[in-house]
């Protein structure tokens, strides 16, 4: 049975994802476009209605950060957000090329395709709605979440990747190197360590299938 969990509190920090709306091939101008939030139901059973977003404050401050790392120097700006329909959209410009080796992996794994997810960070300013009612016999068939109806927006950032095999294989393919590996994903050690003994199988399973050289004569 699905289980009640608590209501999230007006005045604490959320975060929730969002992903890459649309990019400009080679655009000089780094600039690109992001759905920020819609209305969709998130993994927590939640719903963020756009009738909601207060951009006041954030529009007098309009950082791209990564990884919701307030302590580091902003990687970008986000000069255009708005709400259409039920979609808040962030046109985001990043530092120019060579300001910020940051700026400039984040912005490369996103051309590249190794990043696609932004997150917002944003207060409750009104009381969530619970979506479903305990006593509703039906509440078993609804999302187990909250509607928020009115919350202020603090923050836009890019957010790291799980380092599961395949996105490990993409950052190597972009010649990222291991520090901005580890910056740009989400490590599992577990699971980093099954990858490389994978790899390393691989190769022996190669070399093993190579002619070898004796005496100047190939042997099988």
């Amino acid at each position: 049975m699905t289980q009640q969990r608590e209501a999230p509190k007006v005045g604490e920090r959320r975060t929730r994802d969002g992903s890459l709306a649309a990019t400009v091939g080679d655009n000089s101008d780094r600039t690109m476009t992001f759905v920020a939030s819609d209305e969709s139901v998130d993994r927590y059973g939640d719903i963020i209605r756009a009738s909601g977003w207060d951009l006041s404050h954030f529009r007098n401050n309009p950082v791209l950060l990564y990884g919701h790392d307030a302590s580091a120097v902003p990687i970008g700006k986000v000069p255009d957000i708005r709400i259409e329909g039920s979609r808040l959209i962030a046109g985001v410009k990043f530092r120019p090329e060579g300001e910020s080796a940051d700026a400039d992996d984040v912005y490369s794994a996103l051309k590249g395709g190794f990043l696609s997810a932004v997150s917002v960070g944003f207060l409750p300013t009104a009381k969530p709605n619970m979506i479903w009612a305990p006593d509703d016999p039906d509440h078993e068939k609804w999302p187990t979440g909250y509607e928020f109806v009115g919350q202020e927006l603090l923050e836009l950032s890019v957010v790291p990747v799980p380092a599961n095999p395949q996105a490990l294989a993409l950052a190597r393919s972009l010649h990222l190197s291991e520090a901005t590996q580890r910056r740009l994903l989400i490590f599992d050690e577990r699971e980093v360590s099954r990858v490389a003994a994978q790899h390393r199988r691989n190769q022996l399973a190669i070399a093993r299938l190579r002619p070898r050289r004796h005496g100047g004569n190939h042997v099988a």
